[in-house]
C-alpha cells in the first residue's frame, strides 16, 4: 500500500513532540526543561562528545511526532531528521504488538523496525493502527558518539477507509419504492465487507420527505453482528409515526449507510415518488 506522506506545519496539532540535539558546542542538556518532550517520556542519553538542545531549525537530530492517525489506515507516526555528519541507526518499537504494524518505508514492517538514516536525510515511520486510543512506543537512536532511549505515543482515531464497506443495492432509484396502498417503503439492500475481515456491524435506513436533509419520516437499523455480507431484495421500512400516510406525488429520499465494526462506512441515496 502506498504511504500517505503528511507533513505537519510548525506548532500544528500533529506535531506532538520535538526532541532535538544541537551542534557539537557547549554541554549536553537532557533535563530540567531543556527538551520539549511533549508525548515523549523517560529520556536517557549517553555521549562521548558534547551536544546541546536546539530548535528544529538548527537541530542536529530531530524526532517529530506526526499524529493523530486513523485506525486501519497507514499514516505517518513519527519523523526522524539527521543533520549530523554521521549516520544514525534508529529502532522504533510498539509497546504492545497488537496495537498495529509499523513501516520504516525501506521495506521493513512489524512490531519493531530498525533502519539507518544517513547524514542530511530524514525518514518517516508509518503505522497501520489496529486499535483506537493512545498507542505507546519506544525509540532508540545511536550514533558514532551518542545514544538515546526515549518513549512516545500517538493517538489513533476511528475513521473511514475507502472501499472497506460497499453498498451494492440500492444504488438506483428503481430499487426503492414508495407504497401508498400500504403506507410503507420497500427497497433492495445488499452490502459487502470488502476489506476481508468480516466485521459488518449495521445498516441504517432513513427516509425523508423531499431531498436528503428533509423531514425524517422513517428510520430502521439492521443489526449484523459481524458478517461478510448482507442481502435482502424486499426490505420493508415502516413510518416512525404509525399514523403517517405515504402521500401521492410526494418525493421521498432513502439514505442507506452501512458500517463495519472499525467505523468504516459507505452511503447510498435513492429516491421514489408516492
Amino acid at each position: 500500500m502506498p504511504r500517505k506522506r503528511r507533513r505537519g506545519s510548525g506548532g500544528g496539532s500533529r506535531r506532538k513532540f520535538l526532541l532535538v540535539f544541537g551542534s557539537a558546542a557547549g554541554v549536553i542538556g537532557l533535563g530540567g526543561g531543556n527538551i520539549a518532550t511533549g508525548a515523549f517520556s523517560s529520556v536517557n542519553a549517553a555521549r562521548t562528545g558534547n551536544f546541546s538542545v536546539a530548535s528544529e531549525g538548527n537541530a542536529m537530530v530531530g524526532v517529530v511526532g506526526q499524529g493523530p492517525v486513523k485506525k486501519n489506515s497507514r499514516d505517518p507516526m513519527v519523523k526522524f531528521e539527521n543533520n549530523r555528519p554521521a549516520a544514525l541507526e534508529i529502532t522504533v518499537s510498539l509497546d504492545t504488538c497488537s496495537d498495529g504494524t509499523l513501516y520504516d518505508n525501506d521495506g521493513e514492517s512489524g512490531c519493531s523496525v530498525t533502519f539507518t538514516v544517513m547524514s542530511g536525510n530524514e525518514q518517516y515511520v508509518d503505522i497501520d493502527a489496529a486499535v483506537t486510543g493512545t498507542i505507546p512506543y519506544s525509540v532508540n537512536i545511536s550514533g558514532s558518539d551518542f545514544a538515546l532511549d526515549t518513549s512516545g505515543s500517538v493517538d489513533a482515531e476511528s475513521g473511514n477507509v475507502a472501499g472497506a464497506v460497499r453498498i451494492k443495492k440500492p444504488t438506483k432509484d428503481n430499487e426503492f419504492t414508495a407504497r401508498r396502498n400500504k403506507d410503507e417503503w420497500d427497497t433492495k439492500v445488499s452490502v459487502s465487507d470488502d476489506d476481508g475481515d468480516g466485521d459488518l456491524d449495521r445498516i441504517e435506513l432513513e427516509v425523508t420527505e423531499g431531498q436528503s436533509g428533509g423531514t425524517v419520516v422513517a428510520t430502521r437499523t439492521i443489526t449484523l453482528n459481524g458478517t461478510f455480507d448482507y442481502k435482502n431484495n424486499n426490505e420493508t421500512i415502516q413510518p416512525d409515526d404509525s399514523s403517517y400516510n405515504v402521500a401521492k406525488g410526494q418525493l421521498y429520499t432513502l439514505t442507506v449507510t452501512a458500517y463495519d465494526v472499525d467505523g468504516n462506512f459507505s452511503t447510498s441515496t435513492v429516491q421514489a415518488t408516492g
